[in-house]
């Protein structure tokens, strides 16, 4: 979306810009989200493959639907901001600009995101990162529950890097705005803990390069591994893959999810987290030890709940 004509010279145009921006996020969340939570939880063929086969509690929703409250304003502030003050240098649009911004915006913005979503599962930094996985069973309100913290770190990494690279040759709106609503459609597909990828996926060249909803929903139950937005090649370079992923996958498609936070596909398991009717997504708060599995593709890290600590530790 074009703002940059709504911006006049005093705050008017700002607050109008501001106002544009804000509305248009909330329809498109509004419109998304919530057509994407009713197909998830009416729709008894995608009930099939839930990948947790349990429902978010209720102060989940709650706490995710206060910080989406929350981070709508905030990125149309940015959005606003960055337009009023011509942050980004533009250009007319064509077919080859746009593919070409597009496909700069992805790279920068996978890497941008696993660095600093990897530091914010540091002890340290892990208070800037807490409010997005207060959803241990993803939904797809998760898509937009981030501490206005995390959200700052994104908007930097997004819209700074635009600006940055628009100095050195202007982009088209239409480009930047094409990878923005993809990143937003994906990701909430990504949390809506169903898998629409057929049995045997994960296994193929694709299945091991794209972050499917198991893959992304293996990291929010177990807080640490998988950290990759929508490609998991730098969690393969890096070696924070889960180990069980590819079994964990076949099983939702087989249509016989996980039923536990701690289950394992290829390990011990680690303290019973289990998601039945007398548990919640905030009981059994203790600290929790677990290891990724698979010497090739796993990780040997320690896994503090609320926080990782990178150091090696004994399988229990």
């Amino acid at each position: 979306m074009d703002l940059t004509h709504l911006t006049g010279p005093g705050l008017t145009g700002l607050f109008i810009a501001f106002g544009a921006a804000c509305s248009a996020m909330a329809l498109r969340t509004l419109v998304i989200t919530t057509g994407a939570t009713f197909l998830v939880q009416k729709n008894r063929w995608l009930e099939k493959f839930s990948i947790y086969r349990c429902s978010p509690h209720a102060e989940q929703f709650r706490s995710e639907l206060v910080a989406t409250l929350k981070v709508i304003p905030f990125d149309a502030a940015a959005v606003a901001l960055a337009a009023y003050f011509r942050l980004i240098h533009t250009t007319a649009p064509t077919w080859t600009n746009m593919l070409l911004t597009f496909a700069v915006m992805f790279v920068w913005f996978e890497v941008w995101f696993y660095v600093t979503h990897r530091l914010m599962h540091t002890q340290a930094l892990y208070f800037i990162h807490k409010q997005h996985h207060v959803a241990k069973v993803t939904d797809p309100l998760a898509a937009l529950s981030f501490s206005l913290a995390e959200r700052a770190i994104l908007i930097v990494g997004a819209l700074g890097f635009a600006a940055l690279i628009s100095r050195w040759r202007p982009i088209p709106l239409a480009g930047l705005g094409l990878y923005f609503f993809f990143n937003y459609v994906f990701n909430v597909l990504g949390h809506a803990n169903v898998e629409l990828f057929p049995a045997g996926f994960a296994r193929t060249w694709f299945g091991r390069l794209y972050v499917t909803a198991t893959y992304h929903s293996m990291h929010h139950a177990r807080y640490h591994g998988n950290y990759g937005l929508f490609t998991q090649v730098l969690d393969r370079l890096c070696a924070t893959v889960w180990g069980d992923y590819e079994q964990v996958h076949e099983r939702v498609r087989e249509g016989t999810g996980l039923r536990s936070f701690g289950e394992r596909l290829a390990s011990v398991k680690t303290a019973d987290e289990t998601c039945g009717p007398k548990g919640s997504l905030f009981a059994n708060r203790r600290p929790v030890r677990s290891r990724l599995t698979n010497a090739r593709e796993g990780v040997h890290k320690g896994e503090i709940e609320g926080g990782v600590d990178f150091r090696p530790i004994v399988d229990v």
